[in-house]
């Protein structure tokens, strides 16, 4: 594929790649996003994603040349750019030089597509991307059937959330509601189980508990937990056990806890 060298921040689709790393609203008003390094970029092209514009430096197409030469074979456009702009483009302090622009995967707005025996995790008004990628990757990792976002909750194709996933956004199944509660409610009815994780006294601790197939567990936002409403609409609570004097937990990483014990009877 021809290599086309821009050297000028000016050019129309440098600019075009800086708005859709710089705005969630230009990546929500596209249907584009952007991909930086040479390892997510080349997560991203063999998941199947659509890519449209790769922008590589000189130096990275010597350093991540097995890299660029696969992604070069997913793009329609490939630019040459220089470490200046690699610079102006990156969301990083020390980039990789390497960026690849494409099409936004799919979300499930129906979640009575839900699998009835699948296992998943909604994140309510999860709003650090750094903690909703690092959900993504361990569910992927530990198997989780799919994760419902609230529309409160950060973009999980964000710059910093896709760093923080390394790609899982690309393998897993991603849904979004705009009502929680009455998706839970709904899920209740399909013989499902919304799990509301809080720290009360009178919760199921997480360890001792029986998890069966069709289990979605809520997790809520880092300071403020889950809304009550949501918390209403799950007929069961559940809690992690603490002994220490931490009165919380990250929540990425109490979100790693509940999907492990969630998870840990049906990995082999």
């Amino acid at each position: 594929m021809t290599v086309t060298t821009i050297t000028s921040r000016d050019n129309p689709a440098f600019r075009r790649a800086v708005k859709l790393m710089d705005s969630a609203k230009e990546r929500r008003k596209s249907g584009l996003m952007i991909c930086e390094g040479a390892r997510l970029c080349a997560d991203a092209a063999e998941s199947g994603v659509v890519g449209e514009e790769l922008f590589v430096t000189a130096a990275a197409m010597e350093k991540y040349a097995d890299y660029v030469e696969k992604l070069t074979a997913h793009c329609r456009a490939v630019y040459e750019i220089t470490e200046d702009m690699a610079g102006k483009l990156s969301d990083t302090e020390s980039t990789q030089g390497v960026f690849l622009v494409v099409r936004t995967p799919a979300v499930e707005e129906n979640l009575a597509h839900l699998n009835p025996t699948g296992q998943y995790v909604l994140l309510e008004n999860l709003q650090d991307p750094s903690n909703v990628g690092a959900v993504f990757r361990t569910a992927e990792a530990l198997g989780i059937d799919g994760i419902i976002l609230t529309d409160g909750s950060a973009s999980c194709f964000s710059p910093k959330a896709l760093r923080s996933g390394m790609g899982a956004m690309f393998r897993i199944p991603i849904y979004r509601t705009t009502d929680a509660p009455a998706a839970m409610r709904e899920a209740v009815t399909r013989n499902m189980r919304p799990m509301a994780t809080v720290p009360r006294g009178d919760s199921c601790d997480v360890t001792a508990m029986k998890f069966f197939k069709g289990a979605i567990m809520c997790i809520g936002n880092e300071g403020n937990g889950l809304t009550e409403a949501l918390i209403d609409a799950c007929p069961e609570k559940v809690t992690i056990p603490m002994n220490g004097r931490a009165e919380s937990l990250n929540a990425a990483t109490a979100a790693a806890i509940l999907m492990w014990e969630m998870m840990r009877g049906y990995m082999k």
